[in-house]
């Protein structure tokens, strides 16, 4: 082992963020705004975080009543096929506002694209 690089730091992760492919959301939701967050790249255990991205967002529900909701991100690669996909459910106030967030555990680097589907689970 070369002594010069052994304290060198080994970052490891995506360059960059991947393309958005597709949004489909259940009618009466409205997805207002997201992003896509790359985690910052560990130098050390001490600064791991316990996810590679997170995809967060902000909806917006025009229902009359409280529902159940799903927040589904799918993960491509560079020909169309799903790799992985990650999820978050939360409750959505009638006529409320309302934030996702869906962290990526595990780090997939042929992930070149992403969908959202924001999906009801049905009332309250």
């Amino acid at each position: 082992m070369n002594a010069a690089n052994s304290n060198e730091c080994r970052e490891t992760g995506l360059l960059e963020k991947p393309e958005l492919a597709e949004i489909s959301i259940s009618s009466g939701i409205e997805l207002k705004s997201h992003i896509f967050l790359l985690s910052p790249a560990p130098c050390c255990a001490q600064s791991a975080l316990p996810f590679w991205g997170k995809v967060q967002g902000k909806l917006c529900s025009s229902k009359t009543e409280d529902v159940l909701a799903s927040a589904i991100v799918t993960l491509y690669d560079d020909g169309g096929s799903n790799i992985i996909q990650y999820s978050d459910t939360f409750a959505i106030e009638a006529g409320a506002t309302t934030e996702f967030e869906v962290k990526l555990l595990e780090f997939r680097d042929l992930t070149k694209s992403y969908s959202i589907t924001i999906t009801e689970r049905g009332p309250l």
